[in-house]
C-alpha cells in the first residue's frame, strides 16, 4: 500500500482525494444564477470584466480555462470580486448554515448581495483551482497564479488573507473557502510538488513546464499556517481542517507547520475530542463518541489523526520533528493511544495505528540530533507507548476481527515491538515512564512490594523528588482512576521512605489530598482517606 512508502505517496493521495480538501456547497448557492452584475456598482467592475463573468457562466469551465490568458483574467476578476465584496455586506449571509432553499437564498441576495458575491467568487475560484490541478486543459495552477518570467505569485492573493483576518466577523464558509483556495495556490509553488504535477493534458499533449517562484509564496504560506494554528487553538478547529490537509500535501509546508508548534496543537485537539469519548470499554467508548457529536466529531478525529500520520513521514529526516513528537509531556503518543483505546471507527484506528507504527520504527541514523542532545528514536516512543497503556489496547485489538490487512499488520508489528521493548526495561523504568506520561494504570508497579523495593528511587538522581512532584500534581487529574492511583502511590512512598511524611507534606500533598476525601467517586474517596491517614499516622500498619 502507498502509506508504507515515502511522503511522495502522501502528496499523491492528498492531491487526488476529495474528502476534507474539497469545498462544501455554499448555503446561498441557489442564488448564484440570479446575481445581476450591473447594479452592483461597489464592485467597480469594468465592462470587459462583467462580460467575462457572463461568458464563464454560459460556457463549461474547461472551455474558459483552455487558454491561459482567459484563465488568468477570470481568476483575477474573481479575486477582485473578493477584494471588493468581502469588505462590505450586511452579514446576513454569514448567519446561514447548510444549503438553504432558493427562497431563503434569494432573500439573502436582496439583503446582503455582497455576502452572496463573496460566496460565489470563492466557489468559482475553488472550481478553477480544482480543474487546473488535474492538468486536463493543459493550463496549470502555476500558469494562472504565478506571473512573469520569474513566476511570481500574483498580488491579488491578499484578498484571500483579508477574509481570514476578519476573525469572528467573517462567516464560516468564506473563511474555510478562502483558506482552502489560498492553500492550494501556495502549495503549488512548493518544489516537492513538481514530482506529482500533471505532465500531459487530456489529449496526451505535453504540458509546458514553467518557472514558479517558491520564494514569492513563502511569506503568504507562513501567514496561512499561522491562521491554521490560531484555529487549532480554538475548541472547534473545523474551519481550518481543509486548509490543514492541503498544508500536509507538501514536505515544505509540513516542515513549516511543524516549526510553528503545529504537532502539539493537533495532539491537543485529539486529546480533547478523543478524551471526551474515553471510557472503560472500547465498545461503550464508541457509543460515547457518537453521543458527543455523532459522525461529525468522529470525522474530525479522523481528519486530525490523518494529518498527524502524514507528519510522521518527516520523523527520519528531522531531529526537531522527532523532538516535537516526543515532547516530555508524551502528548502525541498519549492522544494516539487514546484513539486506539476508544476505537470510535475503524478508519480512525487505522490512521492512529499507522502513526504509532511510524513512531515506533523511526530512526536517527539519517538525521541525528546535535551532539550532546538526548537521542530520540523508536525506542523512546515505544517506552512512551508502554507508559500510556498501549499494550492493553493492542491486546484488545488482536482479538477483534479486522478485515483491513494494514490494521492487522500494524497490530502485530506494534505488539511484537512493545513486548521486546518491555522485556528490556526494568520495573522501575516502566513505572517512571508511566508517571511521567501521566497515564497511571493499576498494575504490579502500584503495590506494597514495589514501593518496599523502590521508594528510595523517588528521590531522583538530583535529589529533587521530581517524580513525587509529578504524582502530587496528578492528584488534580480529572480522571478519577489516575487521582486514586496517585493517592495510593504517595501513601506508599510515605510509608517506605525515611521521613517520607515530612517530605510529602512539604511538597503540598496533604492539601491536595484532603478535598478528595469528600469526592463523589467512592473508590477515589477511599484511597484519599488512606493516603491522608498514612501522612498523618506514624505507624500505619497497626491501624490497617
Amino acid at each position: 500500500s502507498g502509506r508504507r512508502d515515502s511522503g511522495f505517496h502522501i502528496s499523491l493521495h492528498l492531491t487526488m482525494s476529495k474528502g476534507p480538501t474539497s469545498l462544501t456547497t455554499s448555503p446561498v448557492a441557489l442564488a448564484f444564477p440570479h446575481i445581476q452584475w450591473d447594479p452592483l456598482g461597489s464592485l467597480r467592475l469594468t465592462a470587459q470584466e462583467t462580460a467575462l463573468l457572463r461568458m464563464a457562466e454560459t460556457n463549461p469551465i474547461e472551455y474558459t480555462l483552455a487558454d491561459s490568458r482567459d484563465a488568468s483574467m477570470y481568476a483575477r476578476v474573481l479575486l477582485k470580486l473578493l477584494a471588493e465584496a468581502s469588505s462590505g455586506g450586511s452579514g446576513d449571509v454569514s448567519k446561514l448554515t447548510g444549503l438553504q432553499t432558493e427562497e431563503v437564498a434569494l432573500k439573502a441576495l436582496e439583503t446582503d448581495p455582497l455576502g452572496v458575491v463573496t460566496h460565489y467568487a470563492l466557489t468559482k475560484l475553488y472550481d478553477i483551482i480544482s480543474t487546473l490541478s488535474t492538468g486536463a486543459s493543459g493550463v496549470t495552477v502555476g500558469a494562472v497564479f504565478y506571473v512573469g518570467k520569474d513566476g511570481i505569485l500574483v498580488d491579488q492573493w491578499k484578498a484571500l488573507l483579508r477574509i481570514l483576518n476578519k476573525g469572528g466577523k467573517g462567516d464560516a464558509y468564506s473563511q474555510t473557502g478562502a483558506a482552502l483556495c489560498l492553500g492550494l495556490i501556495l502549495v503549488a509553488a512548493c518544489p516537492s510538488q513538481k514530482a506529482i504535477s500533471p505532465t500531459v493534458d487530456k489529449d496526451g499533449n505535453a504540458i509546458k513546464a514553467r518557472t514558479i517562484s517558491y520564494a514569492s509564496a513563502m511569506e503568504p504560506l507562513e501567514a496561512l499556517t499561522a491562521w491554521v494554528i490560531s484555529q487549532l487553538k480554538l475548541s472547534n478547529p473545523a474551519l481550518a481542517i481543509p486548509a490543514l490537509h492541503v498544508i500536509m500535501s507538501s514536505s515544505e509546508s509540513r516542515l513549516l507547520f511543524c516549526s510553528t508548534g503545529g504537532i502539539k496543537y493537533i495532539a491537543r485537539q485529539l486529546k480533547v475530542k478523543g478524551g471526551s469519548a474515553k471510557s472503560s470499554t472500547p465498545s461503550s467508548a464508541a457509543e460515547a463518541a457518537k453521543k458527543q457529536g455523532g459522525n461529525s466529531s468522529v470525522q474530525q478525529l479522523y481528519e486530525l489523526a490523518f494529518c498527524l500520520w502524514t507528519l510522521t513521514y518527516e520523523l527520519n529526516s528531522s531531529p526537531v520533528i522527532r523532538n516535537d513528537f516526543g515532547a516530555k509531556d508524551g502528548l502525541v503518543v498519549g492522544a494516539l493511544t487514546d484513539l486506539v483505546s476508544v476505537a470510535p471507527r475503524e478508519k480512525v484506528v487505522r490512521v492512529a495505528l499507522a502513526a504509532l507504527r511510524n513512531l515506533a520504527t523511526c530512526t536517527d541514523e539519517i538525521a541525528p540530533g546535535h551532539a550532546g542532545s538526548p537521542k530520540v528514536d523508536g525506542k523512546v516512543f515505544l517506552a512512551e507507548m508502554l507508559a500510556c497503556g498501549l499494550m492493553k489496547a493492542i491486546e484488545y485489538l488482536k482479538e477483534r476481527q479486522f478485515t483491513d490487512p494494514d490494521i492487522i499488520d500494524d497490530v502485530q508489528t506494534l505488539h511484537k515491538l512493545l513486548v521486546e521493548n518491555y522485556k528490556e526495561m526494568s520495573r522501575w523504568e516502566v513505572y517512571k515512564n508511566e508517571v511521567e506520561s501521566g497515564h497511571l494504570q493499576w498494575g504490579s508497579c502500584h503495590t506494597e512490594a514495589f514501593f518496599k523495593e523502590n521508594a528510595r528511587m523517588l528521590e531522583g538522581s538530583d535529589g529533587d523528588f521530581h517524580l513525587l512532584k509529578v504524582l502530587i500534581s496528578l492528584l488534580n487529574s480529572k480522571d478519577d482512576d489516575i487521582a486514586a492511583i496517585a493517592c495510593y502511590d504517595i501513601g506508599e512512598f510515605v510509608r517506605h521512605y525515611p521521613n517520607g511524611r515530612a517530605i510529602a507534606k512539604r511538597l503540598g500533598a496533604k492539601e491536595l489530598v484532603m478535598p478528595l476525601i469528600e469526592h463523589d467517586n467512592v473508590e477515589l474517596q477511599r484511597h484519599a482517606l488512606q493516603c491522608v491517614s498514612k501522612i498523618m499516622v506514624q505507624n500505619w500498619e497497626f491501624v490497617k
